[in-house]
């Protein structure tokens, strides 16, 4: 499935002394590049502290907390889950910071009602900037011959994280919201493949972006695609570095009364029609029945039309336009 896909891993095979093996390793081979260590841990100081202290000798130069997983399901032994916890978040966020000076970077779970009061909780608590999200909790799917849920151990799974393109709407929502909430700043990640993915987390206030589920299924050679895509844009548009579009689409961004709703939209279709006919079935199926075919072209009946946009959603040849209504 090219939208996503689903994990129910943990977090790493290796062990905190293997890790300070491969860190040094790591380091030796880039000395120049920052390394920022992905660290979790549970409900006491101690095993976030330990992390931390053994790591840093090794050249890390930052750390991002994960308290988002979503495959650790339920509490344990009574603890507050981090990831949807206030309290537990800025907890945790100082007892990081009591034993480093370097950056942390705390990633958020899309898993919560108010992902604001995460970032802000986050914020209080001392961290220097936020992801956001991590991946979002789901169910691959049901083996329909033997009612497993996938993936599947031995007939039984779990609720894993679903990342991938499919991700995208989310994760910028709440790269949106951190951004108008925070004074931090924001790290945009989830469901980036393209440099035009990119470039709209940072429009939406990230001032950098994570790529995950794209290096995975293209190899780490994606990155620099996605960064001449990006710098080509940036020339084109006159700007000199990512971030001066950082934020640029926020004050677009407010409630549904701020919406003009005298502004009336009409479908309108330009040459590049090929007469496929499923911009039909989807406006009758809709309800409205405004476009039907005229010598293999897609019509539409003005008076009918909505403007819904379901129609150009669905048009593979990018053939059908909302314009305002004459």
């Amino acid at each position: 499935d090219k939208r996503g896909m689903i994990d129910i891993e943990l977090f790493s095979e290796l062990t905190l002394d293997r890790w300070e093996v491969e860190i040094d390793l790591i380091r030796a081979s880039f000395p120049e590049r920052p390394i920022i260590a992905s660290i979790a841990g549970g409900g006491n100081p101690h095993e976030w502290q330990e992390i931390v202290r053994r790591v840093e000798p090794h050249g890390i130069n930052g750390y991002e907390m994960n308290v988002s997983c979503p495959n650790l399901g339920g509490k344990e032994k009574g603890e507050d889950k981090a990831e949807q916890n206030t309290k537990a978040m800025a907890l945790a966020v100082g007892w990081v910071k009591e034993v480093t000076d370097l950056p942390v970077i705390v990633k958020l779970t899309p898993n919560v009602t108010d992902v604001a009061a995460l970032a802000q909780a986050a914020e209080a608590a001392g961290a220097d900037a936020v992801t956001t999200g991590n991946s979002l909790s789901g169910l691959g799917g049901i083996d329909l011959d033997t009612f497993a849920p996938l993936p599947t151990v031995d007939g039984i799974s779990i609720f894993g994280g679903y990342g991938g393109p499919g991700l995208k709407p989310v994760s910028l929502r709440c790269t949106a919201v951190a951004a108008q909430a925070l004074q931090i700043p924001v790290i945009g990640c989830g469901g980036i493949s393209t440099w035009q993915d990119a470039a709209e987390y940072l429009a939406v206030g990230a001032s950098i972006v994570e790529v995950c589920t794209a290096v995975m299924w293209n190899g780490c050679r994606i990155i620099e695609k996605l960064t001449k895509g990006l710098e080509a844009y940036l020339e084109r548009k006159g700007y000199k570095t990512p971030t001066d579009i950082t934020g640029k689409a926020l004050s677009r961004i407010g409630s549904f009364p701020d919406l003009n709703l005298s502004i009336k939209l009409a479908a309108s279709v330009d040459d590049s029609c090929n007469g496929c006919g499923i911009c039909v079935e989807a406006c009758a199926s809709g309800g409205y029945q405004a476009i039907t075919m005229d010598s293999d072209t897609a019509r539409v009946d003005i008076s009918r039309c909505d403007g819904c946009g379901l129609c150009v959603g669905v048009c593979p040849q990018e053939s059908i336009h909302l314009t305002p209504r004459q």
